[in-house]
């Protein structure tokens, strides 16, 4: 999605994240979020990226060992996943808030 697109600006962030569907998990790095999406770039030791998500999934995305967020994912290419949080709750819409102004 183009940056005219977007609701609400990205901020480059980069921090250790696990990407979570059932008992499939991947980790990588956080490259980008707002408060209504982020992108997950997948590192492993052999050079080879093999992920399982698709479009559509949901996806728990485990930060620093600390933040739980819930999103759907929306963009899957060869190295990562571009996930869209809609927050249900107000607990996860105040951990987003936070990483976006930590990150700012």
């Amino acid at each position: 999605m183009s940056e005219e697109h977007r609701r609400h600006e990205r901020i480059d962030l980069t921090k250790l994240a696990f990407a979570k569907e059932g008992d499939l998990a991947h980790g990588g790095v956080l490259r980008d979020i707002s408060v209504d999406g982020a992108y997950i770039d997948f590192h492993y030791p052999l050079g080879r990226v093999e992920h399982q998500f698709g479009k559509g999934d949901t996806v728990e995305l485990l930060l620093d060992n600390e933040a739980l967020l819930t999103g759907t994912a929306v963009r899957i290419d060869k190295t990562g996943i571009a996930l869209e949080f809609t927050p249900d709750d107000d607990a996860q819409r105040q951990t987003l808030e936070a990483l976006v102004a930590a990150g700012a």
